[in-house]
């Protein structure tokens, strides 16, 4: 607080000195109504239309374009963090792992990210690579967050909710912009963007690059990345625009998953057609995905060296398509929304075992290492929303499922929202969600090799590479399901400048996947292959999940907003019969940002969470170890922005300044640093699990005109 409270005392006793805007009462309640009710007081996440927010049939956080801007985010899993109850965990400088009202994880499996409506997850990893997505900042014109289960309306990859990105539109005029920040632990990223318009048509092009090091070991590099995105857009008319865009972006580092550290390169390349009217929606999505990674895992048992994980080289396409028709309106009290979607992926390589194949004997794959992997997907959906008055709206939401995978699933959603006054909005209602296993899960089985002086040799070979046949991925691994029961109180005040939430959440999880080590030694020491398991099984818990949000906005003007939040979760694990005590139980937000059209332009919030102790950490001794239990005190971040913008004659606008990342563990003796993901370094210098976070402090400039 040393540092918010001189940052909060200059930011407001120099607003009026620093060219904020001079308006009128009468210009000031325009600019209010526009930005309540245009940037943040509607949405159309949740049921794919546009409505009121208070009449979400979910909880939704909605950051615009002025909260991207003053934000001191360097990514945008940063910027998530002012949404309450995400739950942001840094693993490493190229892994951060996005959720919500969930158990505390390092795994992207549960939370949907959607750029202009195209699904973000990876098949080859299963996950939403955060940190290698080709949107950067610069790019988004507004988020919206959705909370809870939502497979109602976007299927297996929404269990825990949806992350929607709407990348900015062409403008009238043309323009364009460039920035470049750089600063402590090696980071240093620049990048551009440029638009026009030649009649109905707009084009735009983007891109950047960027390098980090890492934070256990400021010199070296730990990630890097660069992205290019070109944009076309046809406006038939205000109502109907057709969109193509192109993307390429690559980018390398280590994640850690829970089969272990890997080290991965992944480029990915995609085109996408989308078609929007008001009535019709539809969209085509090709994406190819080359990549390189290796297991990092040694492969040891009591001491003894086994083998090595060999580099696998995979390539994955992806197509994928859907539309969405909103019905024309028959019956005035009456919206119902019809859609359906299929995707086909493709996975193939040559360093991974097939599971099905390669220990059986009457295949003519018997002892074949490689892997050709097809995945279908099909699904359709109905939303329907009667409203009998203005104050009552009752929706119903149905999804059926079909993959080549696992079992079909129907996903249903039942919520009544009442606005029994102008400003007061109610909501309960109920709600069933799924995730499908991915790959990593499902058919990951990994190609080794016996180094010299291995003790496996001859014969043990090909049995080992028949047990590696069975190890981390499971063929029969079921759906993961979620049961959840939500309400919800909106109320606005002071013509919808101050804003105050309450959420409160019941969840229903179960069967949850994890990889369970079972080994069993033979009269050699070494593992015995038929009684040993390394695999995913459906056996992590039943969980039950309580919850409470409360949140409070304050925005006297468009300028400013400030925020506080409160967010409290109970895991209660019916395995055992004990509360989880791997998931923090409170999260704690404090800040705002100020935001002029010249002038002073920056942030400050302060992320405070509570003590966990995390029963799942990965073992440096490998695979075949038991998971390790580390204990993480209560902590705080803080993240800011200060800087200045002003406008030159010529039209370019300058802006320059500095944004601060600061770990903070006042109940440690490391009192700037803290592990999000817990981890650690052996002996001999290896990283295991999350790294320690470190402060960072970056300077930037930006230029636009």
């Amino acid at each position: 607080m040393k540092v918010a409270i001189p940052f909060i005392l200059v930011l407001f006793l120099t607003y009026p000195l620093l060219g904020a805007d001079v308006v009128t009462d009468e210009e000031m309640e325009l600019i209010d109504e526009f930005a309540f009710l245009e940037d943040a007081g509607m949405v159309e996440l949740s049921s794919r239309h546009r409505q009121e927010i208070g009449m979400s049939p979910s909880a939704i956080t909605v950051l615009t374009r002025e909260d991207i801007e003053a934000s001191g985010a360097t990514n945008l899993p940063d910027l998530l963090r002012i949404v309450p109850g995400m739950d942001v965990v840094i693993v490493s400088p190229s892994h951060v792992s996005v959720a919500s009202r969930l158990q505390w994880t390092n795994t992207n499996f549960y939370l949907q990210l959607l750029i202009d409506g195209r699904d973000a997850v990876q098949p080859i990893v299963g996950m939403v690579p955060w940190m290698m997505e080709d949107t950067s900042l610069e790019d988004i014109e507004r988020i919206e967050i959705l909370r809870g289960p939502a497979s109602a309306m976007y299927g297996a990859s929404a269990l825990a909710g949806v992350v929607s990105i709407t990348t900015r539109v062409v403008p009238e005029k043309t323009s364009a912009s460039a920035w470049i920040e750089g600063g402590e632990l090696g980071l240093a990223q620049a990048g551009a963007r440029a638009s026009t318009r030649i009649g109905d048509w707009g084009f735009a092009l983007s891109g950047g690059a960027g390098v980090g090091g890492s934070f256990a070991v400021p010199r070296k590099e730990a990630k890097r990345s660069w992205k290019f995105r070109a944009l076309a857009e046809y406006n038939w008319s205000e109502s109907e625009r057709l969109r193509i865009d192109f993307g390429i972006r690559e980018g390398e580092g280590d994640m850690n998953t829970s089969a272990g550290p890997v080290s991965l390169k992944l480029q990915i390349r995609n085109l996408r057609v989308a078609y929007e009217s008001d009535k019709l929606r539809g969209r085509l999505f090709w994406a190819q995905a080359p990549a390189e990674f290796t297991l990092e895992a040694p492969f040891e048992f009591q001491g003894i060296h086994l083998a090595n994980f060999i580099p696998v080289t995979a390539d994955t396409h992806t197509v994928d398509g859907e539309v969405q028709w909103t019905l024309p309106a028959f019956w005035t009290p009456l919206l119902m929304i019809l859609g359906g979607s299929a995707r086909i992926s493709t996975i193939y390589s040559d360093q991974l075992l097939d599971g099905e194949t390669y220990a059986d004997i009457t295949s003519p794959d018997y002892h074949q290492p490689g892997l050709d992997y097809l995945e279908g997907r099909a699904s359709a959906f109905v939303h329907a929303e009667f409203k009998p008055t203005d104050w009552v709206t009752v929706s119903g939401s149905l999804r059926f499922d079909y993959n080549t995978k696992t079992d079909p699933f129907l996903s249903p959603r039942v919520v009544a929202v009442f606005r029994p006054a102008k400003g007061q909005y109610l909501r309960m209602g109920i709600s069933r969600a799924f995730r499908k296993p991915v790959f990593i899960n499902h058919s990951l089985h990994p190609l080794v090799e016996f180094p010299e002086g291995s003790p496996i040799t001859g014969d043990g070979q090909p049995r080992f590479l028949e047990f590696m046949s069975r190890t981390i991925g499971n063929e029969n691994l079921e759906n993961e399901e979620m049961l959840s029961y939500e309400g919800g109180y909106l109320g606005q005040f002071l013509d919808r400048q101050l804003s105050v939430a309450l959420n409160i959440y019941f969840s229903q999880i179960r069967k949850l996947s994890e990889i369970l080590p079972e080994i069993v030694a033979d009269e050699q020491g070494l593992p015995d292959l038929d009684r040993s398991v390394v695999t995913t099984l459906n056996t992590a818990g039943d969980l039950d999940i309580a919850g409470c949000e409360l949140v409070v906005r304050y925005s006297p003007t468009r300028s400013v907003a400030l925020l506080a939040s409160w967010v409290y979760r109970e895991v209660f694990d019916r395995r055992t019969a004990h509360i989880v005590e791997s998931t923090p139980k409170n999260l704690v937000t404090l800040g705002g940002r100020f935001r002029a059209d010249s002038g002073l332009i920056g942030s400050l919030y302060l992320f405070g969470r509570s003590e966990l102790t995390e029963i799942n950490v990965e073992n440096p001794e490998g695979l075949f170890a038991p998971l390790l239990t580390r204990h993480v005190d209560h902590v705080f971040l803080a993240i800011g922005k200060l800087g200045y913008r002003w406008p030159t004659s010529e039209g370019l606008e300058i802006e320059i300044g500095a944004k601060l990342f600061l770990p903070v563990s006042p109940f440690s003796g490391s009192l700037f640093r803290f592990y999000e993901d817990p981890g650690g370094v052996t002996p001999d210098g290896r990283l295991y699990g999350g790294e320690e976070l470190r402060r960072m402090l970056v300077g930037y400039l930006k230029g636009s005109f």
